[in-house]
């Protein structure tokens, strides 16, 4: 998967791993926060914290795809443009967010795409 592939879902996700602590909010609750922290990762061009919200799939993809680890894979051209297309994490409306065991679906008003979260380790990422 390339870096244009990934960002894609990625701005429509915009999710990341860090949670609320553990057992406190719903998982819906801990989805949408994924969500606005992925943004708030986007925003402050944060490669560490994006790459942390991905899941081991989607790492594994960036990385074959981009033959880098993924925090050099999202260089700085890459991180400007997805500060630029990124929501204000506190301006995300949901239009609809389902969860199913390990897994999440996200609708964010105003984007085509649904984005995918699985849950591993406790955390929510992004996956493909």
């Amino acid at each position: 998967m390339t870096i244009q592939r990934l960002r894609t879902p990625a701005l429509a996700a915009l999710a990341s791993a860090s949670l609320f602590a553990a057992g406190c909010g719903s998982d819906e609750d801990k989805v949408k926060d994924a969500v606005r922290d992925v943004a708030a990762a986007a925003k402050d061009k944060d490669a560490d914290k994006f790459c942390a919200a991905l899941s081991k799939k989607a790492l594994k993809q960036v990385e074959t795809g981009s033959k880098k680890k993924c925090k050099e894979a999202f260089n700085k051209q890459t991180l400007d443009a997805l500060a630029k297309d990124a929501p204000d994490p506190e301006k995300i409306k949901f239009d609809k967010v389902t969860v199913k065991d390990d897994t999440a679906t996200v609708k964010i008003k105003g984007e085509q795409s649904e984005t995918k979260l699985l849950k591993e380790d406790g955390d929510w990422k992004i996956t493909p």
